[in-house]
């Protein structure tokens, strides 16, 4: 017992310098799904947050997609691929049944960065191409720390690549600053959609059908002449005789005929309606306040991150 009480306080000392050699891991903080960027670092500007947001909430609108972007000093004892996964996850950026939201993590403190699909675009946005998008926009500026115009570039690229894959047609420059009048709806995927061909192919044979039967002559048998006379198109179609003019109505009282004195109350003229006012609303500029809320999509991990 008294061996115990002379090495205790040894063993405790060693536990406590040895949690304290340890480099704190960095807890992931709680998210906020109203928000499309998370700016733990506080590294980005309020142009930069205005800039995602609006292009995400674009993206979500038509086609469920989401961008976020994510900052945080360090990322501790975890990997930087670790950490994104628990981030995407609790974030649930992208639309809940296609799984299609994209993840930026910035960890300045550490030098390093990482990107990261949803489950639903592992085929149309590989970890290749998020390699490229990050090497070509993001590298270049994060080399100099402007790390406002690598997001802003990185985020563009992104939205360029989802608009591809989605059949999505709008204006990211002028969606960046809050005019949403350029965007268009989700296109038909390749492949499918209405036969238009066909149609119009059915449509010819249809109309060269009816001309057969209209020019064609009526036969009573083989050998018989004509059972009346052939009609024409324009016999077929022949216009009416014009119809002899009625007489005028005689008048039904004094003032009949006059203009009506302009109604007022129930059924009369109606005051211009004000501008509607909320999401979806009419604006001027086509200018819309930004909407966002993540979606509960998820991911199986993977991405790009830094080269080395």
């Amino acid at each position: 017992m008294k061996g115990f009480q002379r090495i205790f306080p040894l063993l405790l000392a060693l536990v406590c310098a040895a949690a304290l050699a340890l480099p704190a891991a960095a807890a992931v903080p709680e998210v906020d799904t109203s928000k499309a960027v998370i700016d733990n670092a506080d590294i980005l500007s309020d142009e930069t947050e205005s800039i995602v947001t609006n292009i995400s909430a674009a993206l979500s609108d038509t086609c469920g997609a989401q961008i976020g972007v994510y900052t945080v000093d360090q990322v501790g004892n975890d990997t930087i691929e670790g950490y994104a996964y628990e981030v995407f996850n609790a974030w649930g950026l992208g639309d809940s049944s296609k799984d299609n939201g994209v993840m930026l993590l910035l960890a300045p403190g550490d030098d390093n960065y990482w990107a990261m699909q949803g489950s639903g675009l592992e085929t149309q946005l590989p970890s290749s191409t998020l390699s490229s998008i990050l090497a070509d926009n993001l590298e270049p500026n994060w080399v100099s720390k402007s790390y406002d115009t690598g997001t802003q570039a990185t985020v563009r690229a992104l939205a360029e690549k989802l608009c591809t894959i989605y059949g999505v047609s709008m204006n990211l420059d002028a969606i960046a600053y809050g005019d949403f009048t350029s965007i268009g709806g989700e296109a038909t995927p390749k492949g499918g959609g209405f036969p238009v061909v066909g149609v119009v192919v059915l449509v010819l044979v249809l109309v060269i059908m009816a001309a057969v039967l209209i020019f064609m002559p009526r036969f009573r048998g083989p050998g018989i002449p004509y059972a009346r006379p052939r009609r024409n198109f324009f016999v077929f179609w022949a216009p009416r005789p014009p119809r002899p003019p009625r007489p005028p109505r005689p008048p039904h009282g004094p003032g009949y005929g006059a203009p009506r004195p302009p109604r007022g109350g129930f059924g009369g003229a109606r005051p211009p309606r004000p501008p509607r006012s909320g999401f979806g609303g009419a604006r001027p500029g086509g200018s819309r306040p930004s909407n966002f809320r993540t979606g509960g999509g998820s991911t199986r991990g993977g991405g790009a991150g830094r080269r080395p």
